[in-house]
C-alpha cells in the first residue's frame, strides 16, 4: 500500500522571477524514482520551480512504480487509481506549501509516468496549465474525462520511432484520443529509443517556453 503522503524533491528556479513561479511537476517511469528526471531539468526554462514525485508502490530493488501491469497498455486498475487518489490532493495542495503559482502548473512524465501525466490531465484538467507526454500512452481503461475542461489544453507528445518497450503504435494512439478529446497536441517523433534525447528536450523547452510566455 501507498503512503499517505507522496515523496518528493525540490529544485528552486536557476533563474530570477518573482514569486510565485510557474512549477514543472515531474513524475518518472517504473523502475525509476524521484532523483531521476531532474537530469533534464539543465535543458528546460531556468524560471521554472521543479517538484520530482516518487511513485507509491515499490519495484525492483530501489525503484518505484506508478501502478501494476495486467498486460502491455493495461493498467492494474486498483493501484493505477491509488496512484490518481494521490497525485489529485498532492498537486492541489502544492501552491500552499511552495511558492508556486497554481495558474502555471506544467505536469511532465516518461513512459508510466508520462501515463500518469496524461490520466491527471484528462480527469482534473483545471489542475494543469500543459502536460508534457514523454515516450507514454493513454491506458486501455475507460477514464472519466472532463471534456469541457480538457478543450483546449496544451499536451507536448513526444514518441520514439524505435520505442522497444512502448511501440510507436501507442505514442499514435494517444495522439488520437487527446485530439478527439479537444486537447491541443504538439506531437513530435524521434530517432530514438525508449529514452529522451537533445532535441526532444530542445523541443519541450521551446514548448514550454511559449506557455510561460502566454
Amino acid at each position: 500500500m501507498p503512503d499517505s503522503e507522496l515523496v518528493h524533491i525540490t529544485l528552486s528556479p536557476r533563474g530570477a522571477g518573482p514569486e510565485p513561479h510557474p512549477c514543472l511537476v515531474l513524475l518518472h517511469g517504473r523502475g525509476s524514482n524521484e532523483q531521476d528526471l531532474p537530469a533534464l531539468v539543465p535543458a528546460l526554462p531556468p524560471e521554472l520551480f521543479v517538484v520530482s514525485v516518487r511513485a507509491p508502490f515499490s519495484f525492483s530493488g530501489s525503484g518505484y512504480a506508478w501502478y501494476q501491469l495486467q498486460s502491455m497498455g493495461v493498467p492494474d486498475e486498483p493501484t493505477f487509481q491509488q496512484s490518481l487518489n494521490l497525485l489529485q490532493p498532492f498537486l492541489s495542495n502544492l501552491p500552499q506549501r511552495y511558492p508556486i503559482d497554481p495558474r502555471r502548473v506544467f505536469l511532465g512524465g516518461f513512459s508510466q509516468g508520462a501515463m500518469m501525466c496524461a490520466s491527471i490531465t484528462l480527469i482534473h484538467p483545471a489542475l494543469v496549465r500543459g502536460t508534457a507526454v514523454l515516450s507514454g500512452y493513454l491506458p486501455n481503461i475507460e477514464l472519466p474525462s472532463d471534456r469541457p475542461g480538457c478543450a483546449g489544453k496544451p499536451v507536448f507528445l513526444a514518441h520514439g520511432r524505435e520505442d522497444s518497450v512502448l511501440p510507436l503504435a501507442m505514442g499514435h494512439d494517444a495522439r488520437r484520443r487527446l485530439e478527439e478529446l479537444g486537447l491541443a497536441v504538439e506531437y513530435h517523433e524521434y530517432a530514438m529509443d525508449h529514452q529522451v534525447v537533445p532535441a526532444e528536450l530542445d523541443d519541450l523547452s521551446a514548448w514550454l517556453r511559449a506557455r510561460l510566455a502566454s
